[in-house]
């Protein structure tokens, strides 16, 4: 049986073969693969880093949506499974949060390579359930009104242009369903690091209930205020990936330490 490609369920921006690791990243609801655009040209030479690319979106258009994030889970599972040949780490963006976390738990309980490091930028902790009331079964109008009020996040220019506005709607609820409908199930905690970022300007996503992440790692927690709102990856973009770049050369330093058996000076 041939490996499954990467580019059936995600982008690379570029590709960088040579590359020691692979960082995969998940989008916010609504998102898709090109909000990760550039980071592979920052992360080099250390990462290649491939983007999620949604049902109903991109080279995915004609696909239908999925509702659940269990689905969601399963259908990046069938490209990821083939292509753990390298160590890798996770970023999920609020939705895409959620899903590199439940990822990174199935790996787990598949026996099959881990991610060894999980950043999470602007999600609630999975164990507080959904913090904000359902807007999902909305009218249109009120639906988009309730997620400007809660997170200011379709552009102006988006919101004037009747066509589309018809594009986005359907994937934006339906991410949104799968985000309100999520359901946690307690099965232990990660064993690699994780590191969150909290936009100080978020009005959906305060710092403080980020902080429980620390809940679901048994290896380091940290946790970074940046400026921004709830999608702070325009203005602190630099400080995020600078902070996933130190990252990636601090577990290549361990790694070679083990592999020498040598200790740091």
């Amino acid at each position: 049986m041939q490996p499954r490609l990467l580019t059936t369920r995600f982008t690379s921006f570029p590709k960088n073969p040579q590359a020691d690791w692979r960082l995969f990243c998940f989008p916010y609801a609504g998102g898709s693969a090109p909000v990760f655009a550039g980071w592979g040209e920052r992360l080099k030479p250390e990462a290649e880093v491939w983007a999620a690319l949604p049902r109903g979106r991109g080279m995915r258009f004609r696909e239908a949506t999925l509702e659940t994030v269990e689905a969601m889970v399963e259908d990046y599972l069938w490209a990821l499974r083939d292509n753990l040949d390298k160590p890798f780490i996770f970023y999920g963006h609020s939705l895409g949060g959620v899903v590199a976390f439940e990822i990174a738990r199935r790996l787990e309980a598949e026996g099959l390579p881990t991610p060894q490091h999980v950043f999470i930028g602007a999600s609630a902790p999975p164990h507080m359930g959904l913090i904000h009331s359902r807007i999902r079964h909305l009218p249109d109008a009120e639906f988009v009104e309730a997620v400007q009020e809660r997170y200011a996040g379709i552009p102006e220019a988006v919101l004037k242009e009747p066509e589309l506005m018809e594009l986005l709607l359907p994937v934006l609820k339906a991410d949104f369903a799968a985000y309100e409908e999520y359901t946690f199930a307690d099965s232990g905690e990660l064993d690699c690091p994780v590191t969150v970022f909290a936009g100080i300007e978020d009005r959906g996503m305060k710092p403080e209930v980020l902080e429980g992440w620390i809940r679901h790692t048994q290896g380091r927690f940290a946790m970074h205020t940046v400026p921004g709102d709830h999608f702070f990856l325009t203005v602190s973009k630099e400080f995020v990936l600078a902070t996933i770049q130190d990252s990636l050369r601090e577990l290549s330093a361990t790694d070679l330490i083990a592999a020498t058996g040598q200790e740091s000076a």
